[in-house]
């Protein structure tokens, strides 16, 4: 269980560090900006994708 948190903590920092960096980008375009959206959302995706098969490790105790 406590691996989980460190995973969540992970996660959280990284999304904390992508959207520090975005601001420090001035002058992005529309064309970035939807870049950075849709790559921050296929993120997400594939962080619950691996929650998911983690529970399911859990499930049967690997």
């Amino acid at each position: 269980m406590e691996h989980r948190k460190k995973l969540e903590d992970l996660n959280k920092e990284s999304l904390q560090k992508l959207d520090e960096f975005v601001k420090t980008k001035e002058g992005l375009n529309e064309e970035d900006h939807k870049k950075l959206h849709s790559a921050k959302e296929e993120w997400q995706i594939a962080w619950n994708k691996l929650r998911e098969a983690l529970m399911v490790l859990e499930r049967i105790e690997i």
